[in-house]
């Protein structure tokens, strides 16, 4: 019994300040992700948070809209490391032509010297008294979700700050990959450290597209 308690104090060591992260970690954008300086952008509910550990990768699926601006900032706790990898991909749904085969078994049918179907004095077809596999195949077109790079800050000095502005509505992916991998003894053991685990945020703002040049004069 004294050992099961020690089991159970143990065990609570470990999950209890990983269950207080993430419930931490829910409004970890709000703090500490740095808001633009800008007063017309404004937060985007799709803003979000997350508990992550090393070398762990999610995604956050966002919508961007049509004729808007958009700032993306993240912000991580040091246990994760100096930086993250931060990748945006776009989901399209495309038409594709796929093959389909199919296979059957079938009956066989003798052929004559001229690799022609043999007939009986009826006329009928002769059977072999065997089976052959028979593949048949058919082109279909399905709709599939492709996934395209935009962008990757991987490239461009491991940024945590993006902005863009957007012509048409998109689905877009948010892809975080945090570099590293849990410690040896936290893999065995199959419970992480708290050491391992800590908050990432992204914040997204928007505002409308600013119009430029002499547009919108009202003449």
């Amino acid at each position: 019994m004294k050992n099961l308690k020690n089991i159970f104090l143990a065990f609570l060591t470990i999950v209890l300040p990983i269950l207080a992260s993430a419930q931490y970690c829910n409004t970890f954008h709000t703090k500490y992700c740095p808001p633009s300086d800008n007063g017309m952008y404004s937060l985007n509910g799709q803003s979000k948070s997350a508990l992550f550990s090393k070398g762990q990768t999610s995604e956050l699926n966002v919508i961007v809209y049509k004729g808007q601006d958009y700032r993306i900032s993240l912000c991580f706790d040091q246990t994760l490391g100096s930086q993250i990898t931060f990748k945006v991909y776009e989901t399209k749904k495309v038409k594709v032509e796929k093959v389909i085969e199919t296979k059957t078994m079938e009956d066989e049918y003798q052929k004559d010297e001229n690799g022609e179907l043999a007939v009986d004095e009826w006329g009928e077809y002769i059977l072999t008294g065997n089976q052959v596999e028979v593949v048949n195949k058919e082109t279909i077109t399905v709709v599939e979700k492709q996934k395209t790079l935009l962008y990757d800050n991987s490239q461009d000095g491991f940024a945590t700050e993006l902005e863009f502005s957007v012509e048409t509505t998109r689905r877009l992916i948010f892809e975080v990959s945090i570099p590293g991998s849990a410690s040896e003894s936290a893999t065995k053991s199959k419970l992480m450290k708290s050491s391992d685990m800590g908050c990432v945020g992204i914040l997204v703002e928007h505002m409308l597209t600013p119009i430029q040049g002499f547009k919108g004069t009202g003449f």
